[in-house]
């Protein structure tokens, strides 16, 4: 069980977060309705985790993963982000957030989000990472991945190994590393750290090319 203060500018979202937090095991120690009220809030209570709503172009949310780590640098951070545009490497590396979704995302996934970022894990919206590995613009239509393509992808980013993909999608390991290799040939990538790079965009610097498999 985690404590968690949660921010959203809507009543009754802000309550229905809370009842899928508390159904899952988890304790809501506060709640507020402005991300700049948090603060305090974590001040006071001393949460495990904060969950924040947020539209990424209030610039009242600018700097607040610092705010908050000054208050508590094990304090994990989860932002709820509205889909108004594309979301790219810049704005998450802005948010500098342990856990990012969209608005709307299943209460299955938000507790799935929630554990991660308890166990001191990255995690971020499929959505998200779909958005950010294929580009708005591309010449070629064979240049766009797959479904299987995206899939796979997504969750080579999350950490997971070959056999570990292959079990869960019910295919050989052979047909991963094939998928594999049609993703960093697309996407001009040299392998799994800047694939993760690309989808999490944890460091400024690119990591250097690596092998293909």
């Amino acid at each position: 069980m985690s404590t968690l203060v949660v921010a959203d500018p809507r009543g009754v979202y802000l309550a229905g977060l809370e009842w899928v937090l508390q159904k899952a095991g988890h304790e809501v120690v506060a709640q507020c309705r402005r991300p700049v009220d948090v603060v305090p809030h974590v001040e006071r209570h001393r949460p495990d985790i904060v969950i924040v709503g947020l539209d990424m172009a209030d610039p009242q949310t600018t700097g607040l993963s610092a705010r908050l780590k000054a208050c508590n640098s094990a304090l994990g951070i989860i932002f709820i982000v509205q889909p108004a545009g594309r979301i790219d490497i810049k704005d998450i590396q802005a948010l500098d957030s342990d856990g990012l979704v969209l608005e709307g995302i299943s209460h299955r996934y938000l507790i799935e989000c929630v554990s991660a970022v308890a166990t001191g894990k990255k995690w971020i919206d499929n959505k998200i990472v779909q958005q950010l590995l294929m580009p708005e613009t591309q010449p070629e239509p064979m240049s766009r991945l797959t479904g299987r393509e995206t899939e796979i992808a997504d969750l080579v980013s999350r950490g997971l190994r070959n056999k570990a993909i292959a079990q869960r999608l019910h295919v050989s390991e052979g047909t991963v590393k094939m998928h594999l290799h049609h993703v960093y040939e697309k996407l001009r990538l040299g392998g799994r750290a800047e694939l993760a790079w690309m989808a999490h965009g944890k460091d400024a610097d690119r990591p250097g090319r690596t092998g293909l498999i």
